[in-house]
């Protein structure tokens, strides 16, 4: 069996001893060095990690399968904070309700997908750091248009390319069905700076979904992951409608036009992810 077919409960299942030995064929295959793993905690979950680094990256072992994506409008009881915090946007915005509603529109669908094992970058880094010594060969050769299919190139050379967005959505929220990889409720103040549990490892132990101005990419060029590039906190809308787009299934229909129409294509993150063969 390839190990891209390691599923999250297979992996729970290993001895430690069988885990560490699972790594390390994992790093072999992939020139990679085992850092190490480790038993984790994330909002009252627990599990194992696995760390790897090549190439000055840091990756954690995300295992596969079969898996529960997106938000189920059905199952979500708001906090009678968020029912005012939702009622204040909207009389402020002229939001649309009622608030299971509104955040049915504003995720992607409940749906069941497959997906691979495979390494993924434990934080995101900024497309045109990432990609630097490309941009110095597009100069060269008189190109330089630094659009979606510029990134999958650039990272294709090094072995690597985005998440897709079924894959970056189970990154973040590790299996979990709330609407928060931490639960369905948020943290007081604005989702920015030192705040509980956004900027603490999940459960597989990346940094992910942890700051609304750095959505990223993935292999679809018109879907963005893990916020909205700031527009909401940034403008004012509320601790709603700020802390909704750290959601795990938070889509932001209009980002990829900012994007690329407003030359933000370098500063906007990309987190590598390494196949497993």
């Amino acid at each position: 069996m390839s190990h891209a077919d390691l599923t999250l409960s297979a992996w729970s299942d290993l001895s430690d001893e069988a885990a560490d030995r699972t790594a390390a064929a994992i790093a072999r295959s992939l020139d990679a060095r085992l850092a190490g793993t480790a038993p984790h905690g994330y909002a009252g979950r627990t599990g194992r990690v696995a760390f790897f680094d090549r190439d000055g990256i840091r990756y954690a072992l995300v295992p596969g399968g079969t898996v529960q994506l997106g938000h189920d409008a059905a199952r979500l009881r708001p906090s009678a904070r968020q029912l005012a915090d939702f009622a204040e946007a909207a009389d402020e915005w002229g939001l649309t309700g009622p608030l299971d509603r509104f955040v049915a529109e504003t995720t992607s669908p409940p749906r069941r997908v497959s997906v691979p094992a495979r390494l993924v970058a434990v934080r995101s880094v900024e497309a045109g750091t990432l990609l630097a010594v490309d941009d110095e060969a597009d100069l060269d050769d008189g190109e330089g248009e630094h659009d979606h299919a510029w990134l999958m190139a650039g990272l294709a050379r090094r072995g690597l390319r985005p998440p897709t967005p079924d894959e970056w959505e189970y990154a973040c929220g590790a299996g979990a069905a709330t609407l928060f990889r931490w639960g369905d409720d948020y943290p007081e103040g604005e989702p920015y700076g030192r705040v509980p549990l956004i900027q603490e490892p999940n459960l597989f132990g990346l940094v992910i979904g942890d700051d609304p101005y750095r959505s990223e990419f993935t292999t679809e060029p018109d879907v963005f992951c893990g916020g909205d590039g700031g527009s909401a906190l940034c403008g004012g809308y509320g601790s709603f409608l700020s802390w909704l787009t750290l959601a795990t299934a938070y889509r932001e229909a209009e980002l990829a036009e900012v994007v690329y129409d407003g030359g933000l294509t370098d500063e906007t993150p990309v987190r590598p992810v390494l196949p497993i063969p």
